[in-house]
């Protein structure tokens, strides 16, 4: 019941009843691994459209390469989202998710790129990748066109290779 008092001692009570309703929602949570260099940070961001919902930054990497950290999002409602991960030095990787009842455990790989065979090397094995794609003699599934088209022209071809080689050289350093 709730009371209200005048200046003029007038009591209006009226009973009013609330309704709690808590917010459900899963965990979305799994292990980053990646390459490169252990002090840079690893974002991973969840998107519901264009909208960003939640985003950490992993950052701490210890031991060796591959490097593994474990991010969570907590109470994300159902819906269908993108996980984006990023990582300096690393294509992106991106993948609709679909969240319902259940918690999802997602974990992903990022690799370096140019690192075309996912060994966790930029090598001459990786530009031979790239050289026979262009021919026509090897496919590429979609994660490794983005590894291997190192000059974003959105074509895989003898330009990425010479880049690889040159990354493997130490010739070339690339700054995204």
């Amino acid at each position: 019941t709730l009371e209200v008092r005048s200046s003029l001692n007038n009591i209006l009570s009226e009973s009013v009843t609330y309704t709690y309703t808590k917010v459900a929602g899963v965990t979305v949570s799994g292990a980053i691994r990646s390459y490169g260099s252990a002090s840079e940070a690893v974002t991973v961001t969840l998107l519901q459209g264009t909208n960003e919902v939640a985003t950490k930054t992993l950052t701490g990497a210890s031991g060796s390469a591959p490097y593994s950290q474990n991010y969570s999002f907590p109470a994300v409602p159902a819906g269908t989202y993108t996980l984006k991960v990023e990582k300096k030095g690393h294509a992106p990787w991106t993948e609709e998710i679909t969240v319902g009842t259940d918690n999802i455990g997602k974990d992903v790989t990022v690799y370096l790129w140019g690192d075309v065979n996912r060994d966790g090397k930029v090598n001459n094995t990786d530009a031979l990748w790239v050289r026979q794609s262009s021919a026509g003699g090897r496919v590429l599934d979609a994660y490794q066109k983005i590894l291997a088209d190192l000059n974003r022209d959105g074509k895989v071809n003898n330009t990425d290779a010479l880049w690889i080689r040159q990354i493997s050289a130490g010739s070339r350093t690339l700054t995204y």
